[in-house]
């Protein structure tokens, strides 16, 4: 894993569910999100991986740790200043788990 690849966590639901259009916008394609058929989505729980060229960003959030951002340093920085917001870096709750994309596959939906 790349040593310059944190987790943000605690980030304000507001926050967390404006973080794709920003995304959008600075060239990162969805790749794959918690599949929107699932009655829990944005409830319970979420989860969105975004890519740009050889990066990734993973974001999930549930409502009771809010969200977490797993990206390089430099990407978590322009986050944190697009949405001026202070980045706190705790103990994770889902990214943490290295395969995380691998264990949800039967939950998610794909970008082709």
């Amino acid at each position: 894993m790349n040593m310059n690849i944190k987790v943000a966590t605690n980030i304000k639901t507001e926050i967390f569910y404006s973080v794709p259009a920003f995304l959008k916008k600075n060239g990162w394609l969805l790749a794959a999100e918690y599949d929107s058929r699932l009655f829990d989505k944005g409830i319970d729980f979420d989860l969105y991986q975004f890519t740009k060229k050889e990066q990734m960003i993973l974001m999930a959030w549930n409502n009771w740790f809010e969200g977490e951002i797993k990206a390089e340093m430099k990407t978590l920085m322009e986050i944190a200043m697009n949405f001026n917001i202070n980045l706190s870096f705790g103990e994770p709750e889902y990214l943490s788990r290295p395969n995380i994309i691998e264990e949800m596959k039967t939950v998610l939906k794909f970008k082709k």
